[in-house]
């Protein structure tokens, strides 16, 4: 089995393919190619999911499970690698460094991100947690990693491991290199104690006193309190709120309707917060805040249900939206025939459009999603391909 998945990679690397590596131990899959094999491991210059270079990754051969030449999953990053490249997407770079298949790959990219201080995404055999940090020192048999926690300043140890148990390492990418940035400005910042409003008769005057500001808040939907959106506030309705959403790199994610009776609470202070207007602060300073084929200056009517106006708005254009039902069902697709209680959704699945389409209440959607890079990417297929 080993050899066969050897063969893959040499195979992989001398003829520059662009490849799906899965993992026997984790679900992420990783897109890219390869661009060093060794004994230990591979380098695999890596691509985010909307076909961005994204840094690149180590990983241990013990932990590859399958090599995949061709799938339906990597003719669609392949199109979404063409319309980063035609839309001009900003990047944030992908991988800069060479490597040296004849010596230790996992010391290669720990001494290169302890020199540049980079952070590194790391996992450590027989441990699930993923662990981001700054790489501050480098042994034959040991290296210091100081985690970042974007989330709680208080909780920034400092971990000690053997080289040897690795399994996977990511630097470079868009995110890693957002933190690596950020970190001299982060060590600036002092904890906050999450602030947080969660009365129901307070929610609605909250974010009214929010809309049209700049301040970055979280909403937190009742379904799922692990949950959480990102962004500034644009207006309020009488039974809506809509976000200008940012991603978890500060970018602009597009917006969404949320009913407010499906909010948990809106987060005003958390570190969360801070390190997000940090992101976002960053981005503005290097152009970077929003993906050219995107719209972020958007105007809503507060005085009209916000449900029906994005399902007609949708339905006239064919836009591509995602819904989240009452019953936590989510959906992707376009509405048609959208009249005064109910409208016809046809959903996307695997790149396949539901021409039919199913018939749903308006009242039952509890979240709408739109203007997002995804969204735009999942119909600009569909219509090259003649399917919308």
């Amino acid at each position: 089995m080993l050899n066969s998945i050897m063969n893959d990679l040499n195979r992989a690397l001398a003829q520059h393919i662009l490849v799906n590596v899965y993992q026997t131990n984790q679900e992420v899959v990783y897109t890219g190619y390869v661009t060093t094999v060794s004994d230990s491991g591979i380098i695999l210059a890596t691509f985010d999911d909307f076909g961005l270079p994204d840094g690149a990754v180590f990983l241990a051969v013990d932990v590859i499970d399958e090599v995949e030449f061709s799938s339906d999953d990597l003719d669609n990053m392949a199109f979404r690698i063409q319309t980063a490249q035609e839309e001009q997407f900003i990047q944030a770079g992908g991988l800069t460094m060479n490597f040296d298949s004849q010596r230790d790959l996992r010391r290669q990219v720990l001494s290169h991100a302890w020199v540049d201080h980079l952070v590194v995404m790391l996992v450590v055999k027989g441990d699930e947690h993923f662990y981001e940090g700054l790489v501050t020192s480098v042994a034959a048999d040991q290296v210091t990693i100081q985690l970042l926690n974007k989330f709680d300043y208080t909780d920034q140890p400092v971990f000690t491991l053997n080289p040897a148990e690795l399994e996977v390492i990511e630097f470079q990418g868009k995110e890693l290199t957002l933190q690596g940035i950020a970190a001299p400005h982060l060590r600036k910042l002092s904890h906050v104690a999450p602030k947080e409003v969660t009365d129901a008769k307070a929610i609605p005057e909250t974010l009214q006193k929010l809309a049209g500001q700049e301040s970055l808040v979280a909403l937190v939907p009742a379904h799922d309190k692990e949950l959480f959106f990102v962004g500034r506030i644009n207006v309020v309705t009488e039974n809506a709120v809509v976000m200008n959403l940012i991603d978890m790199t500060g970018q602009f994610g597009g917006y969404t309707v949320m009913r407010l009776t499906e909010l948990h609470a809106v987060v005003i202070e958390s570190d969360y917060l801070q390190t997000m207007r940090l992101f976002s602060l960053l981005n503005q300073a290097r152009q970077h805040q929003i993906q050219p084929v995107l719209n972020d200056e958007r105007l809503f009517d507060p005085t009209v249900d916000q449900f029906s106006a994005r399902l007609t708005q949708a339905a006239a254009f064919r836009t591509i939206i995602r819904l989240k039902m009452h019953d936590t069902t989510g959906l992707l697709g376009y509405p048609s025939q959208v009249g005064g209680e109910r409208f016809i959704f046809h959903e996307v699945e695997d790149n396949q459009l539901d021409q039919v389409g199913k018939v749903y209440r308006i009242s039952d959607v509890d979240e709408i999603a739109f203007g997002y890079l995804d969204a735009y990417l999942v119909e600009r297929q569909l219509r090259v391909e003649g399917d919308l």
